[in-house]
């Protein structure tokens, strides 16, 4: 899929639902999504919470990339964050964004595009981008896009994203691309990039895509089919898994499924 049509699948997605179940896993339906989300939002806080940085006092600039619904730009706000800048590929996203938060400024960009950078016209302190990177199927494109965001960063900024991570060969497919982490940290050391911290943001209640234990398969596949038998059911199974899910994120370090990384950006002329 090239990145005109993945702009145009968007674009209809988000038209014809925009709401979490319109940028989440849509096969599982509104419930099991609205868990997900809650499993992210609590993952997020609790991370962002150990960076010790005062969001609302200490005048931070944070860019989101790929804000679709604006989930991550409403956490950023409960942090307290004032001046936050958001980008998405879609203008629906960005129309509605613009209404949904008017004191903070959107633009429709492709971080992939070779100076996308130039559009914002500023620096950043933080640039989050989850669940988006790995919707550029075009290495060339990612590449461009991490450059993007260093070139975005101020010197020791961070750089906050989730992704796929795999130890093993990346897997392709039209419209997604999970990287192995070899390949991902290379592109990161490339663009001057130091990684701080990795850590699941699902254990049970997302693909396992990077295991090979059976174990953790057949519970997937148990899920799956259990929520999408009825909404009904989804709420019970969403029931039983939200604690024990936050549990384990918050115990294990290496996860089968979405992590979160942060990385500093690198301070060239103090390098130099």
């Amino acid at each position: 899929m090239d990145e005109l049509n993945s702009k145009d699948y968007w674009e209809d997605r988000l038209k014809e639902n925009f709401g979490l179940h319109g940028t989440g896993f849509q096969g599982l339906g509104r419930r099991y999504n609205e868990y997900m989300y809650k499993i992210r939002r609590r993952v997020f806080v609790h991370r962002m919470s150990k960076l010790d940085i005062d969001f609302a006092n200490a005048n931070v600039n944070v860019l989101d990339i790929g804000s679709g619904t604006g989930f991550y730009v409403g956490l950023w706000k409960d942090l307290g964050a004032i001046s936050i800048t958001g980008t998405d590929i879609t203008t629906v996203a960005v129309e509605n964004l613009r209404s949904m938060y008017p004191s903070n400024e959107f633009f429709q960009l492709d971080i992939g595009d070779e100076v996308a950078y130039k559009t914002l016209g500023k620096k950043f302190d933080i640039i989050s981008a989850f669940d988006v990177l790995f919707h550029i199927v075009d290495d060339k494109r990612y590449e461009n896009a991490i450059r993007n965001i260093f070139s975005l960063l101020k010197p020791g900024g961070l750089f906050i994203f989730s992704d796929n991570f795999l130890h093993h060969d990346s897997i392709r497919s039209a419209r997604q691309v999970s990287r192995s982490l070899s390949v991902i940290q290379k592109v990161l050391r490339e663009n001057h990039f130091e990684i701080i911290l990795r850590r699941p943001m699902f254990i049970l209640m997302n693909a396992p895509v990077d295991t090979n234990r059976s174990v953790l398969r057949a519970i997937w596949h148990t899920i799956t089919s259990a929520v999408q038998y009825s909404e009904s059911m989804a709420f019970v199974i969403c029931t039983i898994l939200y604690p024990m899910e936050l549990l384990l994120v918050s115990i294990i370090k290496e996860g089968p499924s979405t992590e979160m990384m942060i990385c500093r950006s690198a301070n060239l002329k103090a390098s130099n």
